[in-house]
């Protein structure tokens, strides 16, 4: 097994930026491929620590032998749900994902449902964040005060994955322990302060994206 680490980026095989990716990578962090990610690994020169999935998109004749293989067959998670919680099992508390953009629609739908499908309490000290060419998202679970410092205007959209009562301050329409179901009512908001807090006192999860 690879040396323990507590950081990890974990690689789909969707369409990525290379210029995100070679910022996200570091020696601090554990690299795990998820299936097709594999390839992009193939792309950048790069050995992951770890490649996860039922392998039904790679040739696993290309693998190279110092990568652990973890093989999980069954239709019950994706490929991707199966990676977040096998990191998250080993003992991972910041993970980096990028990788999910572009490709067949559902899957690309299903990479959130993966996020709502997540335990919030063992969530709550864990950060996970989701790279996107435009996007960062963060997740959000329940009861964790969530602060940020964004440049004045940044944009902002919220999106609360069930019904939810959230306090949102900072911002340029402010939320006080108001509630939201999963819609539209949470885009297209700008940060008017420095310092942005978040917190869903029910329900949840939920995503917050934060344009680069």
């Amino acid at each position: 097994m690879p040396p323990v680490k507590n950081r990890a980026l974990l690689i789909a095989a969707g369409e990525l930026s290379a210029p995100i990716f070679q910022d996200l990578k570091s020696n601090e962090k554990m690299i795990i491929a998820i299936d097709g990610g594999y390839n992009h690994c193939i792309n950048f020169n790069l050995i992951p620590d770890i490649l996860i999935g039922d392998f039904d998109s790679i040739n696993t004749a290309i693998i190279n032998e110092n990568v652990t293989v973890i093989h999980q067959e069954g239709q019950g998670e994706t490929d991707l749900l199966k990676g977040i919680n096998w990191a998250i099992e080993s003992g991972i508390i910041d993970l980096d994902i990028i990788g999910i953009e572009s490709g067949r629609s559902d899957h690309i739908l299903g990479t959130y449902a993966a996020l709502a499908e997540l335990d919030q309490t063992q969530m709550q000290s864990i950060d996970l964040q989701i790279h996107l060419n435009d996007f960062i998202v963060k997740y959000i679970p329940i009861n964790k005060v969530m602060k940020f410092n964004f440049n004045k205007e940044t944009h902002l959209s919220l999106f609360c994955l069930s019904k939810s009562n959230v306090t949102f301050t900072g911002v340029k329409w402010n939320l006080n322990k108001e509630k939201i179901n999963f819609s539209t009512r949470g885009i297209h908001n700008y940060s008017t302060k420095k310092e942005i807090e978040l917190i869903l006192h029910e329900g949840g999860p939920a995503l917050l994206f934060i344009h680069r």
